[in-house]
């Protein structure tokens, strides 16, 4: 059994890697990409990392639940893994939401921005 500063640290370790992680994602996957394709996929890859959840039904202690899930699906079958899987399923919904309604409206602001004023335009004779 962890004593308590070995489990927070233990959690900050993995915060810290798992937002290095998406730093690296963006830096070296979407360099070239859109500001809203970034945030499409970061928020939801965010979401899995950095969900929490009770290593059992009853535990008092939080881990990440996408580990919880994959080692209590895989040693205690699917039921034993449902206290994972409802947070995780619940904090990437609203991530893929809020980060689709995000991209959406980055997608707008990059468009409107890109459209020619028509007082700027010198080419015509009026």
């Amino acid at each position: 059994m962890l004593t308590e500063s070995a489990y927070q640290l233990a959690l900050i370790v993995y915060v810290t890697s798992a937002l290095m992680a998406l730093v690296l994602f963006n830096v070296w996957l979407l360099r070239r990409r859109s500001t809203a394709l970034k945030v499409l996929l970061t928020l939801p890859l965010a979401a899995l990392l950095l969900t929490p959840a009770y290593i059992q039904a009853g535990a008092e202690t939080l881990a990440p639940a996408l580990v919880v899930l994959g080692f209590q699906w895989l040693s205690q079958g699917a039921e034993a893994a449902e206290h994972a899987l409802r947070p995780l399923l619940l904090f990437t919904g609203v991530a893929v939401g809020a980060s689709g309604l995000l991209a959406l409206i980055l997608m707008l602001r990059h468009r409107r921005a890109r459209a020619a004023d028509p007082n700027l335009d010198l080419s015509t004779d009026a």
